[in-house]
């Protein structure tokens, strides 16, 4: 599958490419994960595969957002807690979306997630296309960066196989969302490569912040879906199946 790249990227797609580069220019990167477990040992094979790509440790270099993270609906406790990694990524195979267009993420997620659409039968047709054409091999990656996907930015990528927005509506989305970048730890190897160096408590003022940021994504998403504005210029999922 031939990789499409990022066309002309605008000045935020640039600020997030750069970043990324000049994370990966260190050989040991430090990585953060919220849940509600104190004692947490990330273990190569567990994990659910409805995820955003797949089996395996959901990480991210932000440290803030890991904390919302820990206060998230996704899993039980009553004590939020956040986790340091040093990952070293010498000779890691890693697949970095933020350089791609994001027809290649968003066939990452329809790949990965299970779509919540009724009429099933017209979309899978679509779905079908999409990934023939931009589902990227990702068994030879160690580890992936891309865009987080909550449940509410889910609902993007499922509007748009379904032909109801455009392309561009979703990536506006992106940037006002301020999902965050997540680092996926995938393979065996890469998961020999990370070193647990701190766990802390996190405040319960992060639930606050958790809920803020889903209920934001949802109002977002139904702002930009009803004033898309003109089809002209702008393109569907059938500009590219």
């Amino acid at each position: 599958m031939e990789e499409v790249h990022k066309n002309r990227p605008t000045a935020i797609e640039q600020s997030e490419i750069l970043s990324v580069k000049r994370l990966l220019n260190s050989q040991i990167i430090t990585v953060y994960h919220g849940n509600k477990t104190e004692n947490l040992i990330p273990q190569y094979g567990l994990g659910s595969m409805d995820n955003d790509y797949g089996k395996g440790f959901y990480t991210t270099p932000s440290m803030e957002l890991a904390k919302e993270w820990s206060w998230g609906i996704y899993a039980a406790g009553d004590k939020g807690y956040v986790h340091t990694f040093e990952l070293n990524t010498d000779s890691l195979n890693i697949l970095n979306l933020t350089e791609l267009d994001s027809i290649h993420w968003i066939a990452e997620l329809i790949y990965n997630r299970k779509l919540n659409i009724q009429d099933k039968e017209v979309v899978m047709d679509n779905v079908k296309a999409l990934l023939d054409k931009y589902k990227l091999d990702t068994d030879k990656y160690d580890a992936i960066i891309g865009y987080r996907a909550n449940d509410s930015y889910f609902a993007y990528a499922e509007a748009f196989v379904s032909g109801t927005i455009y392309k561009d509506t979703l990536e506006k989305a992106l940037r006002t969302g301020e999902l965050g970048i997540q680092i996926f730890i995938k393979s065996e190897r890469a998961f020999r490569r990370l070193k647990q160096t701190a766990v802390e408590e996190v405040p319960e003022k992060y639930r606050g912040y958790f809920v803020k940021r889903d209920r934001n994504a949802r109002n977002t998403y139904h702002s930009l879906r009803a004033n898309q504005g003109s089809r002209v210029g702008k393109e569907t999922i059938y500009d590219f199946i």
